[in-house]
């Protein structure tokens, strides 16, 4: 891998459990609730975390088709949104989404994240510089999914990392 890139490989594995983590024992009735009538709830927010990983895949020049609707996934905000996708269904589909953008990371080279990327906040106008942006995004979201399932109820989110790979231990 680049070197420069490890960082936010790490941080993008990192997201990967903590939203798996987020969302643990959440079901379909917890994830539409609303802790006041203008948050948004669960599921919007996992729904657009997955939309998001697919668009950094985009980016990256390595699309992958996102299963989320395109009306859902230009809605900025649960009243803009139609019928989210099922808790399991977001959950299959953010485990497929960062596989692949796992892969497409490690295979990132000077070349590619050095040449013109997106007018993202706070970006040097580089990819790595979009990358950068797309992975402080996700965790900001990520945030939100921890502090909503403590207002509605559930256990803090842990930071427990799964083992991926073999001869590998999570933390």
């Amino acid at each position: 891998m680049y070197a420069p890139l490890t960082p936010l490989a790490l941080i993008l594995r990192l997201n990967t459990e903590l939203f798996l983590n987020c969302v643990d024992g959440v079901d379909d009735a917890i994830a539409v609730r609303r802790v006041t009538e203008r948050a948004n709830s669960i599921a919007f927010l996992a729904t657009h975390l997955v939309d998001t990983r697919h668009y950094t895949a985009s980016v990256l020049e390595a699309p992958l088709p996102s299963p989320i609707p395109q009306a859902v996934a230009r809605a900025r905000s649960l009243d803009e949104a139609g019928p989210l996708p099922r808790m399991a269904e977001l959950v299959a589909a953010w485990e497929a989404v960062s596989a692949h953008l796992a892969v497409r990371v490690e295979r990132l080279d000077a070349t590619f994240l050095t040449q013109p990327g997106g007018a993202f906040p706070g970006s040097d106008g580089t990819m790595l510089g979009s990358l950068a942006f797309l992975v402080q995004h996700e965790s900001y979201h990520i945030g939100q999914l921890a502090l909503l399932r403590r207002q509605l109820g559930l256990p803090a989110m842990a930071y427990l990392l799964r083992d991926r790979e073999p001869g590998r231990r999570g933390a």
